[in-house]
């Protein structure tokens, strides 16, 4: 149990290190670090995961930890793993604050901070894509994905939480409704 904690908090303390851009960009980290490395999670633990953190009020990254140290060793680990993805922004903060007068204004920095900008887009887009493939498992999920991404788009002023119950309503009634519709219309046939 200790060494797995360690191991917890030395690779969140990486993970937190490497990535900038929150939480969602720590993912495509996290999956390659807990299912591939380590073999903590499996690919739904960590769909699930994602899900039910992003349903949390809290920060993404930490919410993360939580959840996976809890998974990987109960209340030391999610403790652990908050811990070590806090620390390294944590200090970076403080030393930003330190310098921050001399960088402000600073061209080379808003360039730097203008490429961070995109590669953490990118990073997003990757999580975007992998989720996708093991949420998109035929074509009336993709339906009801493409669908409420219009509604975003379209209709900005939509609160989030509508679009989630609608689609969680439909993705539960509509499958049993059009297999009882095809299972009515197979015993009329016979």
């Amino acid at each position: 149990m200790l060494s797995r904690c360690i191991t917890l908090f030395l690779v969140f303390c990486k993970i937190s290190a490497i990535t900038m851009g929150g939480g969602l960009v720590m993912i495509p980290v996290m999956e390659k670090e807990f299912l591939e490395k380590r073999n903590m999670l499996t690919k739904e633990d960590m769909l699930d995961t994602v899900a039910f953190v992003q349903s949390m009020p809290g920060v993404i990254a930490v919410n993360m930890a939580l959840m996976i140290g809890y998974r990987a060793a109960k209340l030391p680990g999610a403790l652990i793993s908050a811990f070590g993805v806090v620390i390294p922004p944590f200090i970076t903060i403080l030393l930003v604050a330190m310098c921050f007068q001399s960088l402000s204004g600073n061209e080379a920095m808003n360039h730097i901070f203008g490429g961070v900008r995109a590669a953490t887009c990118a990073l997003i887009l990757l999580s975007v894509i992998k989720m996708g493939k093991s949420v998109f498992k035929n074509t009336f999920a993709l339906l009801i994905a493409l669908l409420a991404f219009l509604i975003f788009v379209l209709i900005p002023q939509i609160n989030a939480i509508y679009v989630l119950i609608a689609a969680g309503v439909a993705g539960l009634v509509l499958p049993q409704s059009i297999t009882a519709a095809r299972k009515k219309a197979e015993d009329k046939k016979s």
